[in-house]
């Protein structure tokens, strides 16, 4: 087993979450309680996955948390207690939630403790670390504050390495000057496959700082990270803007095999009499009908990708893989090539924030397979044009 592992795809799972910048917040309010006495947890956060939006409850185990339009995951978690998680929408809020937290110890009492490796850093952190974290350079201005809560595990009959961590990671990118709390629930290095994937809860806030130069730098990296992104292709497939926004696509797709159609027209074997067909033009008709009713071409055509259904859902789907090419010459970005494939061949769902689920079914190749990592991550309400002028 080696430890320079260079997978060629990466899954990441942040979020569920959908936002939709710039419209009218609708209040969520509700209590958390104890599931075993019923008393009120003050302390606990409450958050949208992977955004910047959340809050903690008050001494009496209430919150309230504005909620852009949208479907959202609600995380609710707190020390000593199992996650809570809620899919939840705008336009059908409940008037106030009721929440019950079990602790841990309730959750672990059904499942097997699984042993780790007491020297995990040690031997595995820079794996962790390089597809985790990432190998970018903001990826030398991030800091795991608490890195002693990440669990090892090295599984021989699988060949995997499972990562897991027992508090939420304190996570500093000084690069693009944000703090997170990130609730890993699995990170997993498949050295048979060569994929990496993982999945977990983040919160962001903002460095808090007055310094002037300091946030101008901030806010042109987290630029510079949008740009080119998969939130950044997403959004501009959502908005029918893939050209105008400086992305390049090529997919196989399906084309009508229109001599096949023809020959179906006129020749129906051991039905149409074939007594005044030449012999050359039979043997081309059987080779004909033996191929297939399509054919895959390369299409570069983006909004062959999406499809709007009746009740306005946008989803993509696309054949084996579609290749993204992106470059921004005015802001110095060379041009790249990334790639994604869907892993079951099923449509998936889009959001105008960028947002796609299930994440778990999509493969990040090439370059967002180094890039998509935690130390380029934003927060699903981050919104570029607000800081364009």
């Amino acid at each position: 087993m080696t430890k320079k592992l260079l997978p060629l795809a990466v899954i990441l799972w942040f979020c569920l979450a959908t936002i939709t910048a710039g419209a009218q917040n609708t209040v969520l309010s509700g209590i958390i309680r104890d599931s075993a006495n019923g008393k009120p947890l003050p302390g606990v956060s409450v958050f949208l996955n992977g955004t910047s939006k959340g809050t903690v409850t008050r001494n009496d185990g209430s919150f309230a948390l504005a909620i852009p339009p949208g479907r959202y995951q609600l995380i609710a978690s707190a020390i000593g207690y199992a996650n809570y998680l809620a899919e939840i929408s705008s336009r059908n809020l409940p008037p106030s939630m009721r929440i019950t937290l079990h602790t841990a110890a309730d959750e672990l009492a059904s499942v097997t403790v699984e042993p780790y490796l007491k020297d995990g850093w040690k031997k595995y952190g820079k794996l962790f670390w390089q597809y985790f974290i990432g190998t970018t350079p903001n990826a030398s201005d991030c800091t795991i504050k608490n890195k002693e809560a990440l669990r090892f595990h090295f599984y021989l009959k699988s060949n995997q390495l499972a990562v897991t961590a027992v508090d939420p990671l304190l996570i500093e990118n000084k690069a693009l000057g944000y703090e997170l709390e990130y609730r890993l629930e699995r990170f997993v290095c498949d050295f048979a496959s060569h994929i990496v994937s993982y999945y977990g809860y983040p919160l962001f806030r903002d460095i808090p700082t007055d310094d002037i130069d300091k946030k101008k730098k901030w806010e042109n990296n987290r630029q510079l990270a949008y740009m080119g992104s998969m939130m950044h292709f997403m959004r501009s497939l959502y908005g029918h803007r893939v050209h105008e926004e400086g992305f390049l696509v090529k997919y196989p797709t399906p084309v009508p095999n229109i001599e096949k159609k023809r020959v179906k027209e006129i020749y129906v074997p051991n039905v149409t009499k074939t007594d005044s067909i030449p012999m050359d033009s039979l043997h081309h008709y059987w080779e004909v009908l033996r191929e297939p009713d399509y054919y895959m071409a390369p299409s570069t055509d983006p909004e062959g990708l999406m499809t709007v259904q009746k009740d306005q859902t946008h989803t993509l789907f696309f054949y084996d893989s579609c290749t993204v090419i992106y470059g921004n010459p005015k802001r110095g970005i060379a041009y790249t090539e990334s790639a994604i494939r869907l892993i079951d061949q099923q449509p998936i769902a889009i959001d105008e924030n960028g947002s796609y689920y299930p994440q778990s079914e999509v493969l990040n190749l090439q370059t967002w397979a180094i890039t998509q990592n935690i130390s380029n991550l934003l927060p699903r309400d981050y919104d570029i044009d607000e800081h364009i002028p």
